[in-house]
């Protein structure tokens, strides 16, 4: 979606090049020093995306298997409870943010990532404000940066450094082991203390562990595919989407633990009894206390934290169709873990539209600074006539929309299932065919007549009793009018 006359211009790059203009106009002090933090904050071209849920949510394992290698501590212990900023570097160490402002660096993990002792830190938990995890990692260099927050329920909420975290993040992945109506009011909760920049165009939720849905026997897909589609209409305004992943498997296919030796383990496992070795997989517990079968105690705890029921399951049944061999295991882990799906899901909706979340993130934060600012310097009022100016922009035009998901994901926007499902679309699709329903390969007549057909929609709402529906339909109808003009003009 490109507004005429831009020529295709980073909307980022605009917005940092308006506040480094400004600068050498604005006087020393915190409008300055905020000035200068956006700045940089723009020349890092890596998107923020934020990990939260409640406690056990499983966010952990699952930033484990984003970026491909266990980078985070999984097991409770105090470096769980701590915000851990994950990013790419050219060599494995952390830096220790403390309360008082003072930091220190610190060797990581071997093989990089957050020791699950705290005392390797070198700190107790009350001195420690925040983790900067650098990681040799080619997906933290080159596509995100990942916040790991702490669980909601360990702090009745989340306390000041970690919202402090979330404000400046550009999107969330809300973990959900079990979706409920307390995951509805979680996220809200996090919408408003973030000052409601989290919305169903940055926001998706993550069913997390589908292995253990029901009774945690059989394959869960089905049961989880049902269990996502609710929850996703449930949760219309307030995430974009829910994904289910199986985030233990999802892990392990993904990251760097699985060797020829586990492989080996799995053969062993498959020449088993399969109806005792079933019996055996009806818990946890049984399967470890399974001392009659072909594994040692200590090899069904390795292969049970590696892959955990449903894994061993997938792995056992695959061996027995001739797959072997730890590349071929993982690959088939990997297909039934979820992962794929999610890693698009991200795609689609962050890192393909990441120039526009950083904008906007920019441009409230600048807009916020201009508002604060006491009045005097020319150069704030041409900052401010530039960032209007910027917002008109077709694309952030689309960001506009985020109120109007606060407003129908919190039930005061009412409408129609179809209008309510065509506004979730218009505010969250990564291009200008999808936000008004099309495929990327639309033709530009297919695309014209059906952002036509969506400005009727709109222009039709317009005259509704509610001013709120007005008002979003408005808005709604005037990024219709700009994707119609964008392949007119």
């Amino acid at each position: 979606m490109t507004a005429p006359g831009t020529g295709g211009a980073g909307l980022a790059d605009r917005v940092a090049a308006a506040a480094r203009s400004a600068r050498p106009g604005v006087p020393a002090g915190p409008v300055a020093d905020a000035v200068d933090a956006v700045v940089d904050r723009l020349a890092d071209r890596r998107l923020r995306i934020a990990v939260g849920g409640r406690m056990n949510a499983g966010k952990s394992t699952l930033i484990n298997a984003l970026v491909g290698q266990r980078v985070a501590a999984t097991a409770a212990t105090e470096c769980t409870r701590l915000v851990a900023w994950f990013r790419g570097s050219h060599q494995n160490r952390i830096e220790v943010r403390r309360t008082d402002g003072t930091s220190y660096h610190v060797p990581g993990r071997p093989g990089g990532g957050v020791p699950d002792d705290l005392t390797l830190l070198g700190a107790d938990r009350a001195s420690v404000r925040e983790l900067v995890v650098e990681v040799v990692n080619d997906r933290l260099d080159q596509r995100y940066t990942i916040v790991d927050t702490p669980g909601m329920d360990s702090l009745s909420g989340l306390d000041e450094i970690a919202m402090a975290a979330l404000a400046r993040a550009d999107a969330l992945l809300y973990v959900m082991p079990h979706p409920g109506a307390g995951d509805t009011a979680a996220i809200e909760a996090l919408r408003r203390q973030a000052g409601e920049r989290l919305t169903a165009a940055n926001v998706l939720g993550v069913l997390s562990r589908v292995d253990e849905l029901g009774d945690g026997v059989g394959d869960p897909w089905p049961r989880a595919r049902r269990l996502t589609s609710t929850y996703g209409a449930r949760l219309r305004g307030v995430v974009g989407d829910v994904v289910p992943v199986v985030g233990l498997l999802a892990a392990t296919a993904a990251g760097d633990t699985f060797t020829e030796d586990d492989a080996a383990l799995v053969r062993r496992l498959a020449v088993a009894d399969a109806e005792a070795l079933g019996r055996a997989l009806y818990s946890g517990r049984t399967f470890r206390a399974w001392s009659t079968g072909p594994l040692s105690s200590d090899e069904r705890d390795l292969l049970a934290a590696r892959l955990g029921r449903y894994g061993i399951t997938v792995a056992t049944d695959a061996c027995r169709k001739g797959i072997s061999g730890a590349a071929p295991l993982l690959a088939e882990l990997r297909r039934h873990s979820g992962i794929d799906a999610l890693e698009s899901a991200i795609t689609d909706r962050f890192v393909a539209v990441a120039d526009r979340l950083r904008a906007g993130f920019a441009i409230s934060t600048l807009e916020r600074v201009v508002r604060a600012a006491p009045p005097g310097p020319p150069a704030l009022v041409t900052l401010a006539t530039t960032l209007a100016t910027l917002r008109r922009d077709p694309r952030l035009r689309q960001a506009d929309l985020g109120t109007a998901l606060v407003d129908l994901g919190a039930g005061r926007l009412r409408l129609t299932d179809e209008d309510a499902a065509a506004l979730v679309t218009l505010a969250t699709a990564a291009d200008p065919a999808g936000c008004v329903g099309l495929d990327a390969d639309a033709s530009a007549e297919q695309l014209r007549q059906a952002a036509d057909r969506e400005i009727l929609r709109w222009r039709r709402r317009e005259d509704d009793p509610s001013r709120l529906v007005q008002r979003h339909a408005r808005t709604a109808r005037e990024v219709c009018e700009a994707i119609f003009f964008s392949v007119t003009s």
